[in-house]
This record gives structure tokens, sequence and C-alpha cells, in this order.
């Protein structure tokens, strides 16, 4: 037996580990390399056909990669390979797994041996020991071993970044998925308390080196890069040239970048106007609003700049901008909570998530949670409970919020209704809309979640009023629902009654029973919120092509449409 076996988990199909890549990249020039496999089945995989794979191998190490959401896997099937190959080694690291090194090794019998910290060059001394008798496990980086009955652990070493070998130079990496996992840094310049980098110090990967795995990176088509940089701030000269090489990469790449935002320079933000359209996607962990709350986590953020920079990337309307709030940080109360939701609401993101804090092992937080009064789940992912300024009844009812925001807004189905809505009939408040919608909504609808008639069937009662009262926010409505799909039999019968007789339109695909929409000076500039091609009031036919990939709308203007009337064959 002289097999590695390396394996994790994941969410989604698209995803893929770079972690396991750098692991094998780092054993290049060893003996063993070429013995070292990867295996990466989707969470939901049948743990009997991952285990035939692992054995089928006969591996002398089997090396698992844990995070929050795979650790419970990762153990199963670890149990299952020690039962069945008693010989095999089980390692396991990542940062599920360092932080409870101890807890693991005395709860897990399974478990041989735990990696704190960076993995490549410890992975690779440890097989160094293990298979070619090389060193010991003293001078493994971070290693956590039972010694009888006493565990014993080696401090961790970071490696340095510009000897690590390249898993993209080495052609490791799988370009088989969208997604494309890339890092240019470790460690993060900022401390926040609730973060696992709090206490990692940033080092950077040379530039040499990033130069290279972009040409690499360059050679295929239609990918997000998906930076692992905790923050994209390294420094102006250097974040700026990579911005810029970034743009002017190939046009079927996409970045994703995490920023902060009130960290934005005035030449970046001239850049990001300037890009291809859809050439970045900026996630945003604006997580709180108030300065008492930030101070207390240690995040260093100007918030009034902050939101003018927010603002000002999502009037580009160029590239796709997600917003991340928590719920349960310390000091913050319900009220808080709705107000930075009202705030950011405001800000109109492609993508609005109302997070809830997670108390992850090895953070500054989670090690003071007890003295802070904090109840938390103990098992992953750690949610918090309750905390001295949110009951469990008000974090429950943020809860339904969020559930309200990924099934309205970021899925699309009622975003520019909700603005209207919010704006002009509750004084800019979405928390208030929530409430108010979550009168009309059954009990275990939000668990249920059904599709979309069965939600404008039931929030029905709260919008007929409204939209019978409000011609614009009746047009926004429409506009809506017209762009999620062609009227057709599960169309709610008061949604009808609201919608002009369908008329044949000429499109590429032949001809579409479509209604003609209304949009008069006020909707359209709604609308244009976000266009980067503002659309004049006047009358629309909408056409959602659902044969393409992505469901993308054409928008008609009725003057230039040729018609027909008739009755529909889809209605």
């Amino acid at each position: 037996m002289s097999a590695v076996v390396l394996i994790t988990f994941h969410a989604g199909y698209s995803h893929s580990s770079l972690a396991l890549a750098a692991l094998q990249a780092a054993c290049a020039e060893e003996p063993f390399f070429p013995q070292i496999h990867r295996l990466e089945p989707l969470e939901k995989a049948d743990p009997r056909w991952v285990l035939e794979q692992v054995l089928a191998r006969r591996p002398a190490v089997a090396g698992f990669s844990a995070y929050l959401w795979n650790i419970e896997r990762c153990l199963h099937l670890a149990r299952l390979i020690k039962q069945l190959s008693p010989q095999t080694l089980i390692v396991f690291g990542g940062p599920e797994a360092g932080p409870r090194a101890r807890e693991l090794l005395e709860t897990e019998a399974a478990l041989d041996f735990v990696i704190e910290g960076e993995g490549e060059e410890a992975f690779r001394d440890l097989l160094r020991w293990r298979l070619s008798g090389v060193g010991g496990p003293e001078g493994v980086s971070g290693l956590w071993r039972r010694d009888g009955a006493r565990i014993r652990s080696n401090p961790p070493r970071p490696p340095d970044l510009a000897a690590l070998p390249s898993p993209f130079e080495l052609g490791l990496i799988a370009f088989d998925r969208p997604l494309i996992y890339w890092e240019t840094s470790r460690g993060c310049p900022f401390k926040c308390t609730f973060c696992s980098s709090a206490e990692e110090r940033l080092r950077l990967i040379p530039l040499p080196r990033l130069e290279r795995e972009l040409a690499v990176i360059g050679r295929h088509k239609d990918k997000t890069v998906k930076l692992l940089d905790r923050s994209f701030h390294l420094g102006k000269g250097r974040t700026l040239g990579l911005l810029q090489r970034f743009a002017d990469s190939g046009d079927s790449l996409r970045f994703h970048l995490e920023l902060n935002p009130d960290r934005i320079s005035e030449e970046a933000m001239l850049l990001f106007e300037q890009a291809a359209p859809g050439r970045f996607q900026f996630e945003i962990g604006l997580q709180t609003l108030d300065a008492g709350v930030l101070a207390r986590i240690q995040r260093a953020m100007d918030a009034p700049l902050a939101l003018q920079n927010i603002r000002r990337l999502t009037r580009m309307r160029r590239h796709a901008l997600h917003l991340d709030l928590i719920v349960g940080l310390p000091g913050e109360g319900a009220r808080q909570c709705a107000a930075a939701l009202d705030r950011t609401f405001k800000l109109y993101p492609d993508h609005l998530q109302l997070g809830f804090l997670k108390l992850l092992p090895g953070t500054p937080l989670q090690r003071q949670a007890t003295a802070l009064g904090y109840l938390w789940d103990r098992q992953p992912p750690y949610e918090v409970l309750q905390t001295p300024h949110l009951s469990f009844a008000e974090i429950s009812r943020l809860k339904r919020y969020a559930e309200l925001l990924e099934r309205l807004w970021n899925s699309g189905l009622l975003r520019h209704t909700l603005m209207r809505l919010t704006d002009a009939h509750w004084g800019g408040a979405l928390s208030q809309t929530f409430e108010l919608m979550l009168h009309h909504l059954p009990d275990g609808m939000l668990r249920a979640r059904p599709g979309p008639p069965v939600w404008l069937e039931a929030l029905g009662g709260l919008l007929q009023p409204r939209l019978a009262a409000d011609a614009v926010l009746r047009q926004l409505f429409l506009w809506d629902y017209c762009s999620q799909g062609v009227p057709g039999g599960r169309t709610p019968e008061w949604i009808r009654g609201l919608l002009p007789p369908p008329q044949r339109v000429k499109t590429p695909a032949g001809r579409k029973p479509l209604h003609r929409l209304q949009l008069d000076a006020v909707a359209a500039a709604i609308v244009n919120e976000w266009r980067r091609d503002p659309l004049p009031a006047g009358a629309y036919f909408l056409w959602p092509q659902r044969h393409l990939k992505g469901v993308p709308l054409e928008i008609l203007p009725a003057d230039g449409a040729t018609t027909t009337a008739g009755p529909s064959d889809e209605a």
C-alpha cells in the first residue's frame, strides 16, 4: 500500500478544490507523487460509492480537507475507511479541522493525525516520514497526534508562498467546471473577530507567479475566476496592476472579488467604470452599519464612505454586486438589524444576503462568546441561537426576512415591485414591507418554498388594494411578472384580471402570445435603475427566452413590434 487519496466533499457541481490541488503540487518532486489521487464528490453523493472509490486504490494515507459544510460527511467516510482498512492512516486538515484538532483526536478514533494551519509543506513532510522514512513527526508543521494517552502538537509554520509549486503550472487544475478558484494572497489585513482569518497575517504571492498562472487560466473560456483572497486590497500599486490585468483578460473570463467598500480607490473605481460589463463580480461584506458594533468586532470601516462607494458601484450597472449583513454581532439588537437592512436595501444591490453569525472554532469571537452571554449551536455551522441583545424569537423573525429576500428580491421575482412598494408605501423601510407580508403568508410557507404562482397567490391580499390605488406599482408588478415567463395556465386569477389581452408578437423564435405593458416616466425610471441603456416611457412586450441559458429577457418596443390579435395558446 503506497497510494495517497486526497478527499473533500463539495456542496455543488460548480465547485472544485484548490486546496487538494495545492497539496498534490507540493509533492511534485517526491517519489510518491504519481501515487497521489484526488477524489471530490458532491456532498450528496452515495457514501457507499465514495467508499468504493477510496478503497479501490488501497490507500496508505487518506487525507481529508474539512470545511464547515462537509465535516460530518468527512468524519463519516473516515470511520468507514478505518473499519474496512485499519492500516490506512487518516489525516484531517482544513479550516474546520485545525481549530478543532484536540477535540477531534479525543473523540474520533478513526483519525490518526490533524494538521493545523496551511497544509502544503506539512502534508508533504508527513508523507515523507510515513512513506519514505524521512524525518519524523516532530518536524511536521502544525501536526497534532496521539502519544499514548497524551495528545501532542507542533506549532504551525506558514510556508514561504514564493517557494510553493503552482498547481496551475503543473497542470493539476481541472477546468471542466464553471468556477475556477484562485488566490493572490493569504491571510487578511483586517482583524474582524468573527472571521477565521482574524489572526492570520497578510502574505502576498509573487506577481511573476500570478502572471504565469493567469496565462494558464486565460486559455479557457466562459469561466468565473473566484479569488479566495479575504480582501482584495493589497497595496494600491499591486491592486491596481492586478485589476488592470483582469480587465484586459479574455472576453469570456469574469473575476469575482471580495472588497472592503471604504477602501476602493478612485483609480479602481474608474477602472471598474471602464471595464467591459460583467468582467467583475463584487462581494462586499458590510456586516453592520453600527459604529459601536464595528468597534466591538474590531472591524475598521468608514460606514458613510462605504455606502457612498457601494451606491456608485450599483449605479454603474456593469458588474454584479453581492452585499452581506450579519445578524447576531455583539451589541446589535433587532431594531439595529432591521435599520441596517433598510439602509442597504436602498442601495439596490443585485443580491442582498441577511446572514446569521456563526461562532467558528478558533476565532476570537468564539473564544469570547460564553463570557459575552451567547447561546449557539455547538454543531456545524455553529449558528447563533440567542444573544443578550437578540432573543431566539427575534432571530427567527429575521430569518423569515432573509427568506423573503431570497424569494422576492434575489430571485428577481418582485424586484421592481419591492422598490416601489417599499419607497412609496412604507417610507423606504423594507423591514416594514416584510412584516406586512408575513401577516399574509400561511404558516409553514417559508419552509415549504413553493413556486412563484403560490407566492403571488398568497400575497394577493396585500398587493391587490395597493395595485388598484397606485398605477406605477401596477405597471412595475406586471413588468416583474411578465419578466419571469409568459403568463399561462398557472397565472393566479387576480393577476389575469390586471393583464391586457395577449397579442401574438413576432419574435426570432416565432409568434408568441405577449401582453402589451405600459411604463410611464416614473415606472421607467425605476426599471432603469437596473439598466445601462435606459428605456423611455412607453409600451413594451416582454419575452423571457426560456429556450436559452439564463433565460435572457427580450424587451420589444410595442411601436415597432409586429403583432396580430388573438387568444393565447399558452394561457
